[in-house]
């Protein structure tokens, strides 16, 4: 185990809480027990850090704080974590991920060190809060322990290291740990660097490239195409996000609820890109994403209705949805209109779950700007035979015409990661 895995899992409790602010989980530790506990709370509220020592109370003098994200070092709308830290009495700070601002990076360990504590970060931090997992015994539960595929759907390097903190295994499990916060802060470091919201892109396809299929009566249809482990997957990045966008033509043909069911942590935003769609009163009243949610979505996570961007006025949705409406007449420029609306949102980043159409949108209309539309993409291929005998079975007997096409790779896309779960199989790539 590793007291940054802990902390990270903190962190899930406050995305969609604490922004614009980074979602940060902190854990403070003593004699290898973990004494305090804390994460981001609203802005204007304490960050981790704070939520930590106050958990610890006396406890933290002392002891080790172990945080997800470079400590605050200024005045902002609350005092600097580096001044509770060493008010607190802590004797040593470990952080993951180093802070893009300007104002914090690097300055936080100076202020830290000149006050004799014993900083450590990055990877090396990561390694050394490794922890043999049979010493602690009061972790809370993973947010992600319902799902068979582990935090971000990648296996953990070593799920029982043991031994000396130099060892291969704890070495293995750290490195891991911050390849996972590091993937978890990419969208804030892209916000901060570039004031814009992250794209990150998830698209699933069957081995022969299909994506859904169109009925008989030329409306499309969902063709289930990924297992569970890709699920899980799915449903953690969800978490991970502040909002999910899907096109009409997707929330038609499947009627997802876009929530967080197999991972824990808070539901998104629901944005639905309308585009000129015109909703009826009979789908808004059928349609899953505008009903009133059941699922819990955290102590304190804000109800938010669902945003619609749209070219055309939503006379029905009124009550329904945050209608609001694109100006431009061309894809892009309505595109990077909503960026800059979430972004203004304070919303670092938005997962957009395409179907053929949007995805086909979102590819060609980078090609005429100067840069890509999005920022990350998720592409899971499935392997199972099944999927294609299934799409087979539904032509044959006449309920669906043909298969939608995965428009292709844009040609400035870059592999840079795979991974295997089951069947599936991931590829990530980014603009190049």
């Amino acid at each position: 185990m590793n007291f940054l895995q802990t902390a990270l899992e903190l962190s899930f409790g406050s995305v969609g809480i604490s922004r614009p602010n980074p979602a940060v989980g902190a854990v403070v530790v003593k004699d290898g027990i973990i004494v305090g506990r804390g994460r981001t709370q609203r802005p204007g509220n304490a960050h981790a850090e704070v939520m930590a020592l106050r958990d610890a109370g006396e406890l933290a003098r002392g002891a080790a704080i172990y945080v997800t994200l470079e400590p605050c070092c200024h005045y902002g709308r609350t005092p600097p974590c580096t001044k509770a830290i060493i008010e607190a009495g802590i004797a040593e700070v470990y952080f993951a991920h180093a802070d893009p601002n300007p104002v914090v990076r690097g300055r936080s360990r100076a202020i830290l060190e000149e006050a004799g504590i014993a900083v450590y970060e990055g990877e090396d931090a990561c390694v050394r809060a490794c922890f043999d997992d049979g010493q602690e015994n009061d972790l809370h539960a993973s947010p992600n322990a319902s799902c068979e595929c582990g935090v971000f759907g990648y296996d953990s390097a070593s799920g029982n290291a043991v031994g000396a903190p130099a060892s291969e295994e704890f070495k293995a499990e750290g490195r891991f740990v911050f390849m996972q916060i590091s993937r978890f802060f990419e969208a804030y470091d892209y916000f901060v660097c570039n004031k814009r919201t992250f794209v990150e892109i998830k698209s699933a396809v069957s081995e022969d490239g299909f994506m859904g299929c169109v009925a008989a009566d030329g409306r499309h249809r969902p063709l289930k195409i990924t297992g569970q482990g890709a699920n899980c997957w799915n449903h953690e990045l969800r978490a991970m996000s502040d909002a999910v966008l899907v096109g009409t033509g997707t929330l038609l043909a499947d009627n997802p609820r876009l929530d967080v069911r197999l991972a824990q942590g808070n539901s998104p935003v629901k944005i639905i890109w309308a585009g000129h769609h015109e909703f009826t009163l009979d789908e808004v009243r059928s349609l899953s994403v505008f009903a009133p949610s059941d699922v819990p979505c955290g102590e304190e996570a804000p109800v938010a209705s669902p945003i619609v961007f749209s070219c055309v006025s939503q006379p029905q949705l009124d009550g329904n949805a945050e209608v609001v409406g694109l100006p431009h007449t061309n894809f892009a420029d309505n595109w990077c209109f909503m960026l800059a609306s979430l972004s203004g949102r304070g919303m670092h980043r938005l997962m957009v779950e395409p179907g053929a159409g949007l995805v086909h949108e979102l590819f060609s209309a980078g090609l005429d700007s100067k840069t890509p539309l999005w920022n990350r993409l998720d592409l899971w291929r499935s392997t199972d035979p099944s999927v294609e005998a299934s799409l087979g079975r539904l032509v044959d007997c006449g309920e669906a015409k043909c298969g939608l096409d995965f428009p292709g790779l844009p040609s400035c896309a870059i592999a840079r990661e795979s991974a295997i779960i089951g069947n599936d199989v991931l590829t990530v790539y980014y603009p190049g």
